[in-house]
């Protein structure tokens, strides 16, 4: 099991059109083989912090996904609007 955390900051300017762009990914992901969760977060102080959180069966679908259509039109994207983003790739320890 594969999981990953991607961070995010949002310009204010550009909050609705990051999470309408995440919303049509995070709903297209979400049917794709081996993505067993896909969910982006905002935190409670800050809603231009975003964590987008994933969960795959294995790297060879975590690798799919980052091919797909949708993932790299949304990251084109995104990376206008974001002024930061970090990601952690977990695996299990137990």
């Amino acid at each position: 099991m594969i999981r990953v955390h991607v961070g995010s900051t949002v310009k204010p300017e550009h909050l609705d059109e990051t999470l309408e762009v995440y919303r049509a990914l995070v709903s297209e992901t979400l049917v794709e083989p081996g993505c067993v969760s896909y969910e982006l977060l905002q935190l409670r102080e800050d809603p231009c912090e975003l964590m987008l959180v994933e969960q795959w069966l294995s790297q060879a679908h975590l690798d799919a996904h980052t091919h797909t259509p949708h993932f790299t039109t949304a990251m084109r994207r995104l990376v206008v609007f974001n002024d930061t983003a970090t990601t952690e790739i977990y695996t299990g320890a137990l």
